[in-house]
């Protein structure tokens, strides 16, 4: 056996993007109550009742380069090197393909995809300069292999996550930082709030094999392992976490 296998984040400093709400506040709340230095990035800011002594809020957004750049300076200067980066700031929209707009496809692109790949970049960049490894997860989809009616744009942007997740994996693997992914089914949040307010939700969980939809805390032990030197030998693969929903079909 080789270092330590052990699921704890406690002393780690850890970023999270879109940290504010959804499923990313609750990887601050989770990585936070296990001991982490976190790094909250996201637009706008964490709710009062949710502020921690062990947690940093920066206010910026991951499709401008400079705030890319002052969120990593901020964070170094009061908590070290970020080794732990959770890519989870995301946008979604409900339109069909003959109607999406490229204004539409190209801003869920600009979030999604090229803002986790910069902000990937720049968590890699002041590793290998410090000449430490690391874990940086992106959030895709179980939508990046079976879209609905309405998710064209979403789905194809889950779906180069995925695919990138595997390539950075690739290149980063002999700098000990490795590369993984999260596939979330279906979690009531501030993002699918459109399509959980109407009949779907009812269909959705119907349509489950365990015959629910995701709560929070159904992605922490991911989460946790992830973050942690128990998955150190574990890159480029997507965990998805739906309840068995994709096994369908």
């Amino acid at each position: 056996m080789t270092g330590d296998t052990s699921i704890s984040v406690a002393g780690k400093t850890i970023a999270v993007t879109g940290g504010s709400s959804g499923l990313g506040l609750r990887m601050v709340q989770v990585l936070a109550a296990h001991g982490a230095n976190v790094v909250s990035i996201s637009r706008i800011p964490t709710p009062e009742n949710e502020i921690r002594s062990n947690v940093m809020n920066i206010l910026a957004d991951v499709t401008v380069a400079a705030d890319i750049e002052r969120a990593f300076d901020e964070a170094e200067q009061q908590l070290g090197t970020i080794t732990v980066l959770f890519n989870n700031a995301g946008v979604a929209t409900v339109e069909r393909a003959l109607t999406t707009t490229r204004e539409q496809l190209r801003h869920i692109f600009e979030v999604n995809v090229e803002g986790a790949f910069f902000m990937a970049q720049e968590a890699a960049k002041r590793m290998i300069a410090k000449n430490v490894g690391g874990s940086i997860i992106n959030l895709s989809s179980i939508l990046a292999d079976a879209p609905i009616k309405g998710s064209a744009a979403y789905a194809m942007s889950k779906a180069a996550i995925s695919q990138m997740t595997r390539s950075l994996a690739l290149e980063w693997a002999p700098h000990s930082i490795r590369v993984n992914a999260i596939a979330p089914g279906w979690f009531p949040t501030r993002l699918n709030e459109t399509i959980m307010d109407g009949p779907a939700k009812g269909f959705l969980k119907g349509r489950n094999p365990m015959r629910r939809l995701g709560e929070p805390e159904d992605i922490d032990g991911a989460v946790l392992m992830l973050a942690s030197d128990a998955s150190s030998y574990i890159t480029g693969t997507v965990i998805t976490i739906d309840g068995g929903h994709s096994l369908q079909g």
